[in-house]
């Protein structure tokens, strides 16, 4: 018999090992937790969720069901609508005001740089020209983030910044670019962006997306990516998406990426919920049959009495020892 975990005891670890000290303090890991049972999947899914937003972490969650994970940029679109964009780069803009020695401004319907000139009694061109100048070191410049995603943060927090009349048409043309809204590229050409964002250029601009967040203030991002989807080897027809063997083994493909990305992510930990079929090896809709996944994620060692909740893979199920 293979040894379980409890859903409470594993989250416990993650919290306290990952969540509350590696992740916050610049790491980034992937764990497939696998449910043996459908309350283990709903405990799991809700209480992570829950111990993310408690520590103040962007928590994002994508289901196979209704993303086409196999296709890196349906995912990336998927988490891209989930982020406040307007908020993200309002957050960047307070942390340049403090970098450049500014008292952060109140809230209110002027423009951010009014605001901010208006709470320090200084020129509001003088925080533009400042302001500005900051941006264009801390964001414009960083090599971290893929070029058309720095250029759309740049114009994001520009259009905050100045306001405007056109600031809500800027803020709008490029959120649609960047969660697939409207594809066509004529829109944010004007903000110097040549580039659809297909599965070519996703997965990195998915990198940046992270360091986006971490650049905003927030300890980091947690991704919930239930996959349980996978597992239906009929299509049952029922308008959601349905994994032929060709697109699962490309759903497999982008997770054993997502795996390999975490050399050079930073604060983010990625929790990959299966079926419990994932883990059978007659199955064709398991692991087995993709072996470059498996081997990255696969037990070394494994005993029957003994869990590693640190492991990259672990099995879950609420019925499970208290102690392991």
């Amino acid at each position: 018999m293979t040894a379980t975990i409890t859903p409470a005891r594993w989250i416990q670890a993650i919290r306290r090992e990952y969540l509350e000290s590696f992740v916050r303090e610049g790491g980034a890991a992937i764990k497939f937790c696998v449910p043996l049972d459908g309350e283990a999947r709903a405990t799991t899914w809700n209480w992570l969720s829950q111990a993310g937003q408690e520590l103040g972490y962007v928590v994002v969650k994508v289901d196979a069901s209704e993303t086409k994970v196999n296709l890196v940029d349906k995912l990336f679109f998927s988490i891209a609508a989930q982020i406040d964009w307007p908020g993200l780069s309002e957050r960047v803009l307070k942390r340049l005001c403090e970098q450049t020695g500014y008292l952060l401004p109140e809230a209110s319907e002027m423009s951010f740089c009014e605001r901010v000139a208006e709470r320090n009694r200084i020129s509001a061109d003088i925080v533009k020209i400042n302001l500005e100048q900051a941006l264009g070191e801390e964001v414009l410049r960083r090599r971290d983030l893929a070029k058309d995603f720095r250029m759309a943060m740049t114009r994001l927090c520009l259009a905050r910044l100045r306001g405007g009349a056109d600031a809500p048409i800027t803020i709008r043309a490029l959120t649609e670019w960047l969660t697939g809204r409207n594809l066509n590229i004529s829109a944010v050409k004007q903000h110097q962006i040549f580039n659809r964002i297909t599965r070519t250029n996703a997965r990195r601009l998915l990198e940046s997306l992270i360091h986006w967040v971490r650049l905003a203030g927030f300890p980091g991002t947690l991704v919930l990516l239930d996959v349980a989807r996978l597992a239906v080897a009929k299509n049952p027809r029922d308008d959601r998406p349905f994994y032929n063997n060709a697109m699962l083994l490309d759903a497999f493909e982008v997770l054993r990426e997502l795996v390999d990305s975490t050399d050079w992510l930073t604060q983010c930990l990625i929790a990959v919920l299966p079926d419990s079929s994932f883990l059978d090896e007659a199955s064709g809709r398991g692991i087995a049959s993709y072996q470059a996944l498996e081997l990255r994620i696969k037990d070394d060692v494994r005993t029957k009495e003994v869990v590693n909740p640190m492991a990259a893979l672990v099995r879950l199920s609420t019925n499970a020892p208290e102690a392991y």
